[in-house]
């Protein structure tokens, strides 16, 4: 018994050791799509910067190494930190180059010393991925602490809602304890979208790096982003700007842009086969151009008709009042489906009574497309309906009617009044026994 004893003692221990480790949470990611065909990716995700939709993914929150798609936070934490990019001025550090020599890395060919502005530091890091430029920027904003500078980008990753990011160098070129997921990748590229002036960096093919110390003259730099080059092999119209990383395998961010719908395309972890000197380009374009050709962005309603009716009371000439949705719902659908795809959800009373003022909300409508909620309009009116006074005073004296409470008054007084009328009776049978025994005593 003893025995038997101990080793559920021992069990429970190891269980409960067991269950204080903190192992890596991969929080499930939804999407509204699956992809048909296998694509040369480890992680991937496909987004809509219109709704916010997950359209396609795979391996979404699982943790790797971002390479120089780290740039993207770096610059992200950049702006964040600097508000004069051609006014402020920095100085080249030489323990930068340490670090990078023998590394045989991408670079901009800035030199020890050389004074260079922000923003032909953020354009060197951006377009050619240069690594130093990356350690530059990072040496200014961190005060001369590269690693006091990633503890600023590991906090604006959180910001945005990263959980499986953690950097520990501003270039991506180290990758000890420096992970980033798909997902949170494409919330930062979302983030750097939305960063005024960024996207006007990254859509740049050619910069042109300042005469320097070390340099006579001005040359030029050019963008690693091949898919926006008109004259590569690799090249879509649809590809407006982002970043490229590149380790032993191949990584890729990029802003798409068609029919006046904008999406972000990740990926990570696209092996280096056949040949292929960028396969995370070939699988963006396996995704992209099926995706432009197989879905679109549609409309769950319209603004221009009624969505649905609900009763209406005290006016004169109608019964029921026409509501209209305040706000356009979009969604991405399969360009044979149609607005029919959609479910609606009312949240609506049984009926209104005028007075009802055009503009009104009187209720909402949520959407859902194959059982996901995709967005939610308020219904309002669109008419002003005046009160009718006859209406009115018909319809309360309906509604009282009708009320549980004037039925049980109605009740209570018929009660009583049949009380009344029986004691009365009684009392009238009484009067006229007592009038009959009068008589015969006479």
């Amino acid at each position: 018994m003893k025995k038997f004893i101990r080793i559920i003692s021992v069990t429970l221990c190891m269980l409960l050791c067991f269950s204080m480790v903190q192992l890596p949470a991969a929080a499930a990611t939804t999407a509204r799509y699956e992809l048909p065909f296998e694509v040369n990716a480890r992680a991937y995700v496909l987004a809509s910067l219109d709704t916010g939709e997950i359209i396609f993914e795979k391996n979404s929150n699982e943790r790797y190494d971002p390479a120089s798609l780290t740039k993207l936070l770096t610059a992200y934490t950049t702006y964040k930190y600097v508000e004069d990019f051609e006014g402020t001025k920095v100085t080249a550090p030489r323990y930068v180059y340490d670090e990078l020599f023998g590394m045989n890395s991408s670079t901009a060919d800035i030199r020890q010393g050389e004074i260079l502005s922000v923003k032909d530091l953020m354009y060197a890091m951006l377009l050619p991925s240069a690594n130093e430029a990356a350690s530059i920027l990072a040496d200014y904003i961190g005060n001369g602490d590269i690693t006091n500078f990633c503890m600023m980008m590991n906090n604006e990753a959180r910001k945005l809602g990263c959980k499986n990011t953690n950097f520990t160098n501003a270039h991506g070129l180290f990758t000890d304890n420096h992970y980033t997921s798909a997902y949170d990748m494409y919330l930062i590229a979302k983030a750097c979208y939305n960063t005024p002036g960024f996207m006007d960096i990254v859509t740049t093919n050619t910069y042109y790096m300042p005469a320097n110390i070390k340099h006579a003259s001005e040359y030029p730099i050019q963008n690693t982003n091949k898919m926006q080059v008109r004259t590569s092999p690799y090249y879509r119209s649809y590809v407006k700007g982002m970043k490229t990383g590149t380790l032993d395998y191949n990584n890729f961010v990029c802003v798409c842009q068609q029919n006046g719908e904008n999406y972000i395309m990740v990926v990570l972890g696209a092996d280096f086969s056949n040949n292929e000197n960028r396969p995370a380009m070939v699988t963006t374009a396996e995704i992209m151009d099926y995706f432009f050709d197989s879905y679109s962005l549609r409309s769950a309603n319209t603004l221009t008709f009624p969505v649905t009716e609900v009763g209406l009371k005290y006016a004169k000439d109608t019964d029921t009042l026409l509501l209209y949705a305040d706000n356009e719902v979009m969604s991405i659908l399969p360009n044979d489906a149609d607005e029919s795809s959609f479910q609606k959800v009312y949240n609506l009373p049984e009926y209104v009574g005028a007075p009802i003022n055009a503009g009104d909300v009187i209720g909402t409508v949520d959407y859902y497309l194959a059982g996901q909620k995709v967005g939610t309009s308020q219904l309002v009116s669109h008419d002003t309906i005046q009160r009718s006074t006859v209406m009115f005073l018909v319809g309360k004296f309906q509604e009282a009617y009708q009320s549980l409470y004037f039925r049980v008054v109605l009740a209570v007084t018929f009660v009583l009044f049949t009380i009344y009328l029986i004691y009365t009776y009684s009392q009238y049978r009484k009067h006229e026994k007592m009038q009959k025994v009068h008589r015969r005593r006479r």
